[in-house]
């Protein structure tokens, strides 16, 4: 699978769906712990990820990573599908995302708060 295939993009539309009906799903923001708290799409949760680190989520999971645009989402989607994850990341990242934000008060990002 090359990096620049989007068969494993997701649109907001198809994410805002899964969101509403995937119980399995996990959406995981790859961005700064700020920017999450500056605004962040509903049931994500906050992930410093690198290769040498896979998310410890169940395999059965749906994936989602969320970037600033769609090339760090991308590359870490693909890196956890040669891993067996069934991995996907958002078209465009969350510049394209309309469908609002919830907000968190910066001292309980990363504190299991959310």
């Amino acid at each position: 699978m090359s990096i620049s295939d989007t068969s494993f993009g997701l649109t907001e539309l198809e994410l805002s769906d899964l969101i509403q009906h995937d119980e399995n799903l996990v959406v995981c923001d790859l961005r700064k712990k700020e920017d999450f708290a500056k605004g962040h799409i509903k049931k994500s949760i906050l992930v410093q990820y690198n290769q040498e680190n896979i998310l410890d989520v169940p395999k059965l999971s749906k994936i989602v990573l969320i970037s600033k645009d769609e090339e760090q989402s991308k590359k870490m989607a693909n890196a956890l599908r040669s891993h067996d994850f069934n991995a996907f990341y958002l078209i465009g990242g969350i510049k394209n995302w309309s469908k609002g934000f919830y907000y968190t008060n910066i001292s309980y990002v990363g504190t299991g708060y959310i």
